[in-house]
């Protein structure tokens, strides 16, 4: 049990997630207007906010509630179920809070003291990004795409910027916070799923972070052995992992709402309803088993990760396990929207009906680059083996 530190009510798992459920019918009606915006409505924003959504794991020092991974996982599902893209801002805004543990106590106070219900965003590009210390902080120059949710937060945390030497040798990585509103945001987020997530490009040139807003790591200390690896970028895949899921459910609660609310005949064919028909009726059994079977491997992921400190090494066979159980958990959540749209028909595909903007999502959540199947299948037969290194450097 966890206790609002405004209202003083105590607040338990088990209301937070049914919280979280009670939101759906609303989410679910902005999902189009949702997906048109780029970003969540305000209306699903205040809905969240209002529901405590937001404090999920900000620490409890400034009214946070630090909530355990098994039931993060259950609430952004669940929004997730409702509308994919405010998932999917809820796991960010979680997993990037989390991150905010890199810097210290004094930046986290600057950024959560005076509203614990503050978005946060985090990004990185390894590639497109350099920083640069002074004297007095950090300078931090470069484009960072795929930066989700960045028109709506309050703060971005910046992951491992690239620190080089004078001969171009990478030498160190920065971790800093600043606000929103000293970046620049392009809006270059143009795709046919997730649109609703405000996945822009930041862009930053000799941005100014104060010394006590950064954290600033050697390499040899990010790149170190595959057993002395932490796995909070894993726990942090997984928050949005889990509104990924929340699409596969979402999707599966539109057409059992279809098959009982009303017959429908399947044209040129004896049967009045689809559910007369065995064939389809399995087909929606098998559909519904893999659905439950993508919520039954997240949740065993949650249990597995759970309780662990941030920088808590976690051997790398434990941590490739895990993982894929995530990547089953994506795999088996396609495999059922698919036969689900098999049992709803052609007439699933009209842009009015919400079950193909589930099938969008999920195909274009379930690929993020955190969440790459085939590079998780190879990383876990290199693990299973101890053939050394690593494809991933970091998870």
């Amino acid at each position: 049990m966890t206790a609002d530190t405004v209202t003083e009510k105590p607040v338990t798992d088990p209301e937070l997630i049914a919280a979280a459920r009670e939101l759906i019918p609303l989410l679910r009606a902005n999902a189009e207007r949702t997906e048109r915006d780029g970003n969540p409505v305000p209306e699903n924003i205040r809905a969240l906010r209002e529901a405590g959504l937001f404090r999920l794991t900000k620490p409890a020092e400034f009214g946070g509630l630090e909530l355990g991974l098994p039931t993060l996982v259950e609430i952004i599902s669940e929004v997730g179920r409702g509308c994919p893209s405010t998932g999917w801002i809820l796991a960010n805004d979680a997993a990037s809070a989390d991150f905010a543990w890199q810097v210290n106590e004094q930046a986290r106070a600057y950024m959560f003291k005076d509203d614990p219900d503050t978005l946060v965003l985090s990004t990185n590009s390894l590639s497109g990004s350099t920083a640069r210390k002074t004297d007095d902080g950090t300078l931090i120059s470069g484009r960072f795409p795929w930066s989700s949710g960045c028109e709506i937060s309050e703060w971005v945390v910046f992951l491992g910027v690239p620190v080089f030497d004078e001969e171009q040798n990478l030498v160190a990585a920065v971790n800093a916070v600043a606000p929103t509103s000293d970046v620049t945001i392009e809006r270059t987020w143009q795709v046919s799923g997730m649109s609703g997530t405000g996945t822009q490009t930041i862009v930053v040139e000799d941005l100014f972070i104060p010394e006590y807003r950064t954290v600033t790591n050697a390499i040899a200390d990010l790149l170190r052995d595959e057993d002395q690896r932490p796995s909070d970028v894993t726990a942090g895949s997984l928050l949005s992992l889990s509104s990924v899921v929340g699409a596969a459910r979402g999707a599966l609660d539109v057409v059992t709402e279809a098959l009982t609310r009303k017959k429908r005949p399947i044209s040129t064919t004896p049967y009045e309803s689809v559910t007369d028909s065995p064939v389809m009726r399995m087909r929606y059994a098998e559909a519904k088993h893999l659905v439950d079977s993508a919520v039954l491997h997240m949740r065993h992921a949650a249990e597995r990760l759970d309780g662990r400190a941030h920088d808590e090494p976690t051997p790398w066979v434990e941590r490739a396990e895990i993982r894929m159980h995530m990547a089953s958990a994506l795999q088996h959540a396609r495999q059922g929207v698919e036969k689900l749209l098999d049992v709803n028909g052609a007439s699933s595909f009209r842009l009015s009906d919400p079950l193909q903007r589930y099938w969008r999502d999920l195909a274009i959540g379930s690929r993020h680059t955190a969440l790459n199947q085939p590079i998780i299948l190879e990383d876990y037969s290199l693990a299973l083996w101890g053939v050394r290194p690593s494809v991933t450097w970091i998870t």
